[in-house]
């Protein structure tokens, strides 16, 4: 083991007054642990050294925990790296002023003989202060590229298990663009007090509605009202949990918080240069939280404090907190433009996907250039400890997992069955009382909707409940009965072993695509501020601009794009039942590109509730041996024979979701057609709080919509329902260019039955109303045709007739009262 300091570490002279100077030429040190350092020295190569005596002890430290861990004896410090050769740790107690310069690193040689267990390094260091401290690695091995090795060891590496990250101060200080992250540590902070009132929420998973936000759009605009060094903060959320409470949200699904660059496109001239990742979806750590959320620029600690004091704040409010994770790739760029800045030099074969049949190109199945191995058992363990460490030391209530189906792909990228990773966390004690949420969707096609690996404890986000509903509301022709299917809460893909009608998370808008105005105005993307050329960001948005591409000052266009935004939020808010299958067979069957295992999986579900309720004793002895090949196809061939003349009023079994919407739709937010936008630190991706006064009525519908789901039960059960809770008002299913849909929801404890009726066509459809249950009369809550505050009332106004003029591109509710 030895020792080196560069010739900047002015802090460290004038700390320590016996300093033992020499000269540079002669490279030579005594360590009290190696009699040999000099076999073992690597040199900082970027400015000229100096070996020199410091009051520091080191001792050979222990292999776990890995990171920095205080020990009786001072800071322990481990690193996994299963093909490294040679491992140097840098330190510096400096307060780095030029953040783009490593300057005055401590560098420890390890001796593999006595630093290193099995393919943990590591070393004890007494001398250090608590907190304060900033250290990497530098990390040595084999340069075979054609290997999977990625070795450089020039630079210093942030560790994997660093709990707080150190790097710039301020969010997009662009002058420091190419600022140096390193690990740092706090141990001498008192244990973070969460009161002794505190609880957490533990909101019953069928009771949540979901708000998808970013930390920092949310309060950095100046219209948030908040001091500058407040805005974009996680205090800044703080402030505004009053907005929260109003919206009626119970849940807050953040963007991503792990450290991450914000000025990585930056790094070399290209294309995107000018853009600043707001969105964050470029890990470089999983542990520590964003240094640069912290209000006025207050570093990594206070950043840690400030975290768990908006997480107290919102569970005090009956706020939980979701955080979305991006465990399938990292920062770290593609072998063309590299990052590096920790996984790719401590151990790239270990870490990353890729094909050693082709130079060890790294596998993308990200999109970004890279695919963490997950799958691999040093990585897995790594993720669940990133996972565990969010629960325990922050109090978060869930993760939202981005493409995660690379987390179903094994070390080589072929898909899992059972993936360790998905059963792992779904088995995990620690992470049992967490929601666990899934993008059933990667980059390379691996598309899981409905069948994502889950041991009935992973939800899911239902992309076909977005695409659906979209089609449905717009006005597409041939989509009512998957429209019926999607709001009923999509039993074709969930009703499966155990799994809950919550497992299907239903949304219309989530941050990347348009935002719900957008969605409303653009029938085309408009991303030329991303500088790509319009190439990036989905081409199908399943969109429409109500007449008018953009901004326009047309009443008609502005009062229908009103209406079709409160209609995608009704659909969203009320999203139950289920309805006849005989429908949903003949729609899967008339889809183009639907693969023979979705078809099978449909029917499969159907049948054997059949066969269970012995409506087809024939086709018993038939599915006993019919789950594959030949036999399967014969039994699928005959059930839907039969099938085509089977009563339609047949118990069925139904179901419900979990809603989530998108930051700013409660006021109509709009990023100019853009949805890609994850790179605009600009008014695109703040919130506009000016709107929130200018569009009064749009957040008043918005915010009653959400309440009133959460005063009617019906509307969010846990369990699958059957044809006794719906009646299905139509008879016309078959002809694909009906548009209209009416059903009533029943609360056979309570009476308080729910009518509602969706019209997407162009024109005014004349509704029948059924009759109320005994004793009640019907109350209209919602008409989206109307003017606020009459298209919702809260008490709703009382209706005799016998029919409803349901006007083209609306929607009602009716709540049946005493």
């Amino acid at each position: 083991m030895g020792v080196r300091l560069s010739k900047a570490a002015s802090w460290w002279q004038r700390k320590f007054s016996k300093v033992r100077r020499r000269d540079p030429a002669e490279r030579t040190t005594r360590n009290v642990y190696d009699q040999h350092v000099q076999e073992s020295m690597v040199e900082e190569k970027d400015s000229p050294v100096l070996e020199i005596g410091i009051p520091l002890k080191y001792s050979p430290g222990k292999a776990f925990p890995l990171g920095a861990s205080k020990v009786e004896d001072g800071i322990n410090f481990a690193l996994f790296s299963q093909h490294a050769s040679s491992v140097l740790l840098s330190l510096s107690l400096q307060e780095r002023k030029n953040v783009n310069e490593y300057g005055g690193m401590v560098e420890v040689a390890l001796d593999p003989h006595k630093n290193k267990t099995g393919d943990i390094w590591h070393v004890c260091v007494e001398g250090l202060p608590d907190s304060g401290v900033l250290y990497g690695y530098r990390v040595d091995g084999p340069q075979r590229w054609e290997q999977g090795h990625r070795y450089d060891s020039s630079i210093i590496l942030l560790d994997p298990y660093a709990k707080l990250v150190a790097g710039r101060k301020l969010f997009g200080d662009v002058p420091n663009k190419t600022s140096k992250f390193l690990g740092t540590f706090d141990f001498s902070s008192l244990p973070f007090d969460w009161g002794p009132d505190y609880k957490i929420p533990n909101i019953p998973e069928a009771d949540l509605v979901i708000y998808e936000m970013n930390v920092r759009s949310f309060t950095a605009d100046v219209s948030s009202g908040l001091d500058p060094g407040t805005r974009g903060s996680y205090l800044g959320v703080i402030n505004k949990i009053p907005h929260l409470l109003e919206l009626g949200i119970n849940a807050v699904e953040l963007l991503p918080v792990f450290e991450f660059d914000e000025l990585e496109f930056q790094r070399y001239p290209n294309p995107r240069d000018h853009m600043i990742n707001t969105w964050g979806y470029s890990t470089m750590n999983f542990f520590a939280p964003m240094s640069r959320y912290a209000s006025s620029g207050g570093g990594p600690a206070a950043a840690a404090q400030e975290f768990k004091q908006m997480v107290k704040s919102l569970h005090n409010a009956g706020i939980e907190v979701i955080l979305d994770v991006v465990y399938n790739h990292t920062n770290e760029a593609d072998d063309d433009h590299p990052y590096t800045t920790s996984f790719r030099g401590i151990d790239n074969k270990v870490y990353y996907m890729m094909d050693l049949q082709n130079n060890a190109e790294l596998l993308n199945f990200s999109g970004c250039g890279n695919t963490f191995n997950c799958n691999h058992p040093v990585v897995m363990e790594l993720i669940l400890d990133s996972l565990r460490h969010w629960v325990k030391e922050y109090h978060v209530d869930g993760f939202r997992f981005d493409l995660a189906s690379v987390l179903c792909r094994g070390t080589d990228g072929t898909p899992l069955n059972a993936p360790p990773l998905v059963k792992a966390i779904a088995k995990d004690a620690v992470l049992s009382r967490c929601k666990i949420i899934a993008e059933p969707w990667d980059c390379a096609g691996l598309y899981l909707v409905g069948r994502f690996p889950n041991w009935d404890r992973w939800a899911e986000w239902n992309g076909k409940y977005r695409d659906d509903v979209r089609r449905f509301i717009k006005g597409d022709p041939g989509v009512k009965g998957t429209f019926a299917t999607r709001v009923s809460g999509s039993a074709d893909l969930y009703q499966v072993n155990k799994r809950k009608p919550y497992h299907s998370i239903n949304f219309v808008i989530a941050h990347d695509g348009f935002t719900l105005y957008d969605l409303v105005s653009y029938n085309f993307k408009h991303n030329d501020a991303n500088g790509e050329g319009g190439k990036d960001g989905s081409n199908d948005n399943l969109s429409w601009n109500c007449g008018f591409e953009g901004e326009t000052d047309d009443v008609n266009v502005l009062s229908l794009r009103s209406r079709q935004m409160k209609n995608f939020h009704v659909a969203l808010m009320i999203s139950q039942e289920d309805r006849a299958r005989k429908v949903i067979l003949r729609s899967s069957m008339k889809t183009p590109g639907i693969t023979d295992h979705f078809l099978s999986r449909n029917i499969q579900v159907l049948m054997l509730q059949y066969v269970k309720a012995k409506v087809f004793p024939d086709l018993i002895q038939i599915s006993l041996c019919a789950n594959h090949g030949k036999c399967w196809q014969v039994l699928v061939k005959r059930f839907i024979q039969v099938m085509n003349v089977i009563i339609l009023d047949f118990p069925i079994i139904q179901a419900t979701g979990t809603p989530m919407m998108l930051m700013g739709d409660e006021c109509g937010h709009t990023r100019d057609g853009n949805n890609n936008s994850y790179g605009h630190d600009t008014a695109i991706n703040h919130f506009q709080w000016r709107q929130l006064k200018a569009r009064g009525d749009h957040f008043r519908f918005f915010s009653e919509m959400i309440k009133f789901r959460h005063r009617h039960p019906i509307l969010r059960r846990n369990r699958f329902l059957t044809k006794n809770d719906v009646t299905w008002h139509e008879d016309n299913w078959d002809n694909s260019e009906s548009k209209f849909l009416a059903f009533t929801f029943h609360d056979d404890k309570l009476g308080g039955d729910i009518y509602l009726a969706f019209n997407a066509h162009d024109y005014l459809v004349k509704a029948v109303i059924p009759s109320p249950p005994q004793k009640q009369q019907w109350h209209r809550v919602v008409d989206t045709n109307l003017e606020s505050p009459n298209d919702f009332v809260p008490e709703g106004v009382p209706f005799r007739g016998s029919g409803y003029n349901v006007a083209p591109y609306s929607s009602i509710i009716l709540e049946a009262k005493p």
